[in-house]
């Protein structure tokens, strides 16, 4: 009798580790693609975490929340907004300033990494950033993509991965953007 109700056991137990299998998949496939019109002006707190070489520059940078598909804040990224700091500069020949670089924010303010190129442009290349490849709650991956008009051309450029041990962004080509 033992060996009859073998067979739906073992069908029960095969259809789980299928569904599971799919599961992980599916979630390690979400991504969540930064929308620049989705970003906010910084909060008081937050103006508090970048450093003095972002003072000149506040009132024109935006924070953009990147959030769990539970809704949870886990990421954010700080970056200034060329256009809306060139447009409110007078006179009709602006001299082009370096910008602080794009940082990664962890929600305590910690800083877990920055972008090689600022976000959403750093003219006349556009700065696409992904995030990817999510294990509990949380992106392992940031795929970045540029969109340049120069000699170089449209191109992907090396993904930001997350090392757990620094708890940090950092490329495996160049180490971290810091």
């Amino acid at each position: 009798m033992f060996l009859q109700n073998r067979a739906p056991v073992k069908v029960w137990l095969i259809m789980i580790v299928v569904a599971g299998t799919c599961a992980s998949s599916l979630a390690d496939q979400h991504k969540v693609v930064v929308n620049p019109a989705n970003c906010a002006r910084l909060s008081d707190a937050e103006r508090q975490w970048l450093t003095s070489e972002w003072q000149p520059f506040l009132e024109y940078t935006r924070i953009c929340a990147i959030q769990s598909s539970k809704r949870e804040t886990v990421v954010l990224l700080a970056s200034v907004h060329v256009d809306l700091y060139y447009k409110a500069q007078p006179g009709q020949s602006v001299q082009q300033v370096k910008m602080p670089s794009p940082l990664l924010l962890l929600p305590s303010g910690e800083v877990s990494g920055s972008l090689p190129y600022n976000f959403p442009d750093d003219p006349p290349a556009e700065l696409r950033v992904t995030f990817a490849r999510w294990v509990q709650g949380f992106p392992r991956r940031i795929e970045l993509y540029l969109t340049d008009p120069r000699a170089a051309g449209d191109r992907p450029l090396s993904p930001l991965i997350w090392d757990e041990r620094k708890k940090k962004f950092a490329s495996r080509e160049n180490g971290s953007h810091d």
